[in-house]
C-alpha cells in the first residue's frame, strides 16, 4: 500500500482502492506461496537430516555388532587357549614315562643281545674247561660281573642311563649327590635305574658252578 501513495491521474479514488486491494491480495498470495516453498524446503532438509542420521546410526550399530562379534571370538580363543596349559603337566608326565619305558626296553634288548653274543664264547670256554682242569685265572669273574664303583661281583645289578650295569646300593649312593655317569663323567639323561634280570641270572649261574 505504501508503494502507491497517490492514485493515478484520471482514475477515480474508488477504483484506486480496488487496485490497491488487488495488489495487496496478490502480494499476500505470493508471500504465502513463498512461505510454503520455504516450509517445503525446510521439511525436505529436515527429512534429509533425519535420513542421514538414521543411516549413520545404522552404520554405527553395524560397527558395534562387528566389534562385539570380534570380542566374542577373542574370548572363545582365549578360553580354548587357556585349557591347554592345565593339560601340559599331564602331557609332560606321560611323555617322560613313555621315554623311560622306551629306555628300559632298549637297555633290556641291549643286555639280551650281549648275552646272545657271549653265549657261543661261554659254550666254547665251558667245553674247553671240561677237557682240562680249570686254572686260577679261569676262576676269575667276567668283567661284566664287576661293579665299576665297588670293583666287586654284583649281587643286585641295575642298568643306568649310560647303558652300564652297577651294584644297586653303590649307584644309588652315587646318584644321591651326583647326576653324572661314574664311568664317563657325562650328565645322565635321567637317574632312574632298571634291574638287569639277565645279568643277575648269569652271575648266579657263575657262582653256582
Amino acid at each position: 500500500l505504501a508503494l502507491v501513495p497517490h492514485p493515478p491521474k484520471g482514475l477515480p479514488e474508488d477504483n484506486h482502492v480496488g487496485v490497491v486491494q488487488t495488489d495487496a491480495k496478490h502480494i499476500a498470495e505470493l508471500l504465502l506461496e513463498s512461505e510454503k516453498g520455504l516450509a517445503r524446503k525446510r521439511v525436505a532438509s529436515a527429512a534429509a537430516d533425519v535420513a542421514s542420521q538414521q543411516v549413520a546410526s545404522q552404520q554405527e550399530e553395524g560397527e558395534r555388532a562387528k566389534e562385539s562379534k570380534k570380542g566374542k571370538k577373542k574370548k572363545k580363543n582365549k578360553g580354548k587357549g587357556g585349557a591347554g596349559p592345565s593339560r601340559e603337566p599331564e602331557d609332560e608326565a606321560a611323555l617322560a614315562a613313555a621315554e623311560e619305558a622306551e629306555s628300559a626296553a632298549a637297555l633290556e634288548e641291549s643286555a639280551r643281545l650281549e648275552e646272545e653274543r657271549r653265549a657261543p664264547d661261554e659254550q666254547a670256554s665251558s667245553s674247553f674247561a671240561a677237557e682240562r682242569p680249570p686254572s686260577a685265572e679261569e676262576e676269575e669273574p667276567p668283567p661284566d660281573f664287576i661293579c665299576p664303583i665297588t670293583t666287586e661281583v654284583m649281587s643286585d645289578p641295575v642298568m643306568a642311563a649310560d647303558g652300564h650295569a652297577y651294584e644297586r646300593t653303590a649307584i644309588e649312593r652315587w646318584l644321591a649327590t651326583k647326576s653324572t655317569s661314574p664311568l664317563t663323567g657325562e650328565a645322565l639323561d635321567f637317574t632312574r635305574l632298571f634291574p638287569s634280570h639277565i645279568l643277575r641270572r648269569q652271575i648266579r649261574e657263575w657262582r653256582g658252578r
